[in-house]
């Protein structure tokens, strides 16, 4: 299948060695036992019940991901914190990423999408993977409550996700080295320049600076905060956008995308199943425990490889084809999304872009092929780096 051969382009471009070792853990036991690397998960089930257990299992201790973002966003950012304090920081932020909020500001921001399509209607190739990060830029300046001091939002838009996309780079499931976090520092410094006018500044409300104001946090300390939403906020839309598109284009199911919007939700999900965007997370056990009947020991570090959750035949049949005809399976859950305690706190955004992003191009353009693409190599999500589509009909000419 040829969506197959991008994907497996674009996941090996972003980990060769992990994306070897999921593929490799498809065919051997739910978890598998890595000396110097820790405990492989493949089983969505086990995986479920692990990221449901946070008292069991943490996000912070030797080899996670918590010393790699205190020391590359600061000590005060949301995915470093674990247990009753992380909850209560939640709890203040969740009207940031409300479902209400987040239809207001995505819609705020379809213009766009319709200048896009007037582009290809005019007989113009895009590229979606460019106009895409521009789009997470944007939002991700409303959602934290900044505007561009340049007066350039184009520019700042793009270095917005450009530097969010570097900081990432150091998050991944080894130890950065030194020359790279010295980079990341260069990168939140450049970030914190984008943020610390508006932070003086009164803020839209509900938006992350304004409930930080209330929080009474002083730039340094809400610094780690915006970095994280600036990050999470812009990765994913910028990574899983273009691939969907792409997935839709050259499996042949565009056309019954347009000729059924009633599967755009559809679409969403197994679009998201299939590329999943982040394909694994790492969990610390804090003492030992049984999981499914096999005992952990403490200290032990489980990488989950959330990219082979979603292939889990338990859960979904034929689960390597793309299929937006695919009923969503409750018993699964959205693990792409993770679980318990620190479920994805932008899903209702990310849920609200994707889909009002495919609604509108699958309305405005009956027809669209890929003209050239190329991939991003290193990247903590795979992604395109460029993607150029253009209409499949020849443009209209008016008399």
């Amino acid at each position: 299948m040829r969506y197959t051969r991008h994907e497996e382009a674009l996941n090996f471009a972003a980990h060769p060695l992990l994306w070897g070792l999921a593929k490799a853990a498809r065919h051997r036991l739910p978890c598998w036992r890595i000396p110097g690397l820790g405990v492989v998960v493949s089983d969505a089930q086990m995986a479920r019940e692990i990221l449901s257990r946070d008292t069991e299992f943490t996000k912070n201790g030797p080899g996670s991901f918590a010393g790699v973002i205190s020391e590359g966003l600061g000590s005060t950012a949301l995915g470093n914190m674990d247990g009753v304090h992380h909850r209560e920081l939640r709890d203040a932020l969740s009207e940031v990423l409300s479902r209400e909020r987040a239809e207001s500001i995505v819609h705020g921001r379809l213009a766009e999408l319709h200048t896009l399509c007037d582009s290809v209607i005019a007989g113009n190739d895009v590229d979606i993977a460019h106009f895409t990060r521009g789009w997470a830029g944007r939002i991700a300046f409303d959602v934290i409550g900044a505007s561009p001091t340049s007066g350039d939002e184009d520019a700042a838009s793009h270095e917005l996700v450009r530097r969010s996309a570097a900081l990432s780079s150091v998050l991944g499931f080894r130890k950065p080295s030194p020359n790279a976090m010295r980079n990341a520092a260069v990168d939140r410094e450049a970030l914190a320049a984008l943020f610390h006018d508006a932070y003086r500044r009164p803020a839209p409300p509900q938006s992350l600076i304004a409930i930080l104001h209330e929080l009474k946090l002083d730039f340094a300390s809400a610094l780690g905060l915006m970095l994280i939403y600036a990050i999470g906020g812009t990765l994913t839309l910028s990574a899983a956008l273009p691939r969907i598109l792409a997935l839709l284009i050259d499996s042949g199911t565009y056309l019954d995308l347009v000729r059924n919007p009633s599967l755009i939700s559809q679409t969403v999900d197994e679009g998201l199943r299939f590329t999943t965007p982040l394909p694994g997370t790492v969990r610390i056990v804090r003492k030992a425990v049984d999981v499914s009947g096999i005992p952990f020991r403490a200290n032990t570090r489980l990488i989950i490889l959330t990219c082979n959750l979603a292939r889990d035949p338990q859960f979904f049949d034929n689960a390597e084809r793309f299929d937006i005809t695919r009923v969503y399976n409750p018993r699964a859950g959205r693990l792409w999304y993770g679980a318990g305690a620190h479920h994805c706190a932008g899903f209702s955004l990310a849920q609200r872009e994707l889909k009002e992003a495919l609604r509108v191009i699958s309305t405005r353009l009956p027809s669209l092929r890929v003209s050239s693409r190329s991939v991003t190599f290193g990247a903590l999500l795979p992604a395109y780096r460029t993607l150029q589509v253009g209409s499949a009909e020849p443009a209209r000419k008016w008399r």
